[in-house]
């Protein structure tokens, strides 16, 4: 058990180390890092917000203006 997470521990480790040198935030200090990524954080989960709102919208519209197709047998 304790090598599958040491497993996941060095993944993850890695992947961050790639995303640090990716977006240069390995050069400045641990408080500019950490409100870099809050603002990171904060836009995509404000874009996450958008796109599900714009999706329910989308899809309200959609059935309302050509009916909700889900209910149709498949034929198959």
């Amino acid at each position: 058990m304790f090598k599958s997470f040491s497993t996941v521990w060095n993944f993850l480790n890695y992947w961050y180390f790639r995303y640090l040198m990716v977006t240069e935030l390995y050069m400045v200090e641990k408080w500019e890092r950490a409100i870099c990524n809050t603002t990171i954080v904060i836009v995509l989960c404000m874009l996450t917000y958008l796109n599900c709102t714009v999706l329910h919208y989308t899809s309200k519209l959609w059935n309302s203006a050509f009916g909700n197709y889900s209910e149709i047998e498949s034929p198959i």
